[in-house]
């Protein structure tokens, strides 16, 4: 039972032990596409940087931006276990990673003067919409409950903030409206920062979905974000490969 009356259900074993049972096969299922997509994908995006590829350089970028984002939120709502000092780990290690990468090549090195006005419109606009709904989408749960008195939303259960919702909302949505924004401005600096996010989004919205199928078999209702993540997901592939193919056969040295 929660301080604030709520009875919580949790999911009893492993690392996630102490975590509501709906959202531990979430951090299961984040790490099942983690250890199967996002490492082979880094490694994969690694080998070709290292041959100084521009767009291997983005996709290593995009995936060690989608495990420092992934960690960074551990560290935040999960339950303190065993696997505490391993994020910490992560963490430091693939934020320092970020910033050196990021900062590594100077943002006019990805300057393309050959995008068509329609691939730029499809890239930034879809940055832009991603931003907009998720915003949208986290101050529905959010909102409502300030307007009506009760202030505490559904499904906050034994958490003492909205975790996730807050570092969106603070940090991770609005660099996904910068990037869209410079890019339909063919801004160097969003001709860096698009296909970085939108490879980072693509790893994120599966993930999602794994969470959101994996919420399914336990019988948890994933309300409109089983419609909205999908599309998303495959917004974002679209959007990935449309801003890594100027980068192809281009090289940083």
């Amino acid at each position: 039972m929660s301080l604030r009356g709520v009875e919580v259900i949790t999911h009893g074993v492993g690392p996630y032990r102490h975590m509501p049972a709906d959202v531990a096969v979430q951090g299961l299922a984040q790490d099942v596409i983690t250890l199967t997509v996002g490492v082979p994908f880094l490694l994969l995006a690694l080998m070709s940087a290292r041959r100084g590829a521009r767009a291997g350089h983005l996709a290593v970028i995009g995936a060690v931006a989608y495990l420092f984002v992934q960690y960074f939120m551990y560290l935040g709502m999960g339950t303190y276990n065993e696997l505490f000092l391993v994020w910490v780990a992560l963490v430091l290690i693939s934020s320092q990673a970020l910033v050196r990468l990021l900062l590594s090549v100077p943002a006019s090195a990805f300057a393309v003067e050959s995008i068509s006005p329609r691939r730029r419109r499809y890239v930034g606009g879809f940055l832009l919409a991603n931003g907009g709904l998720i915003a949208l989408l986290w101050l529905q749960v959010i909102v409502p409950p300030l307007l009506d008195g009760a202030l505490y939303p559904a499904g906050l259960a034994h958490f003492t903030t909205m975790i996730v919702q807050g570092f969106d909302l603070a940090l991770f949505l609005p660099a996904s409206l910068i990037a869209g924004w410079a890019y339909l401005k063919r801004r160097a600096l969003g001709d860096l920062l698009a296909p970085v996010y939108a490879v980072f989004v693509s790893l994120q919205m599966l993930a999602l979905l794994a969470k959101l199928l994996w919420m399914s078999v336990i019988g948890v209702s994933a309300g409109p974000a089983l419609i909205v993540i999908p599309v998303l997901l495959c917004g974002a592939i679209a959007a990935a490969t449309l801003s890594l193919l100027p980068h192809r056969g281009a090289r940083l040295y």
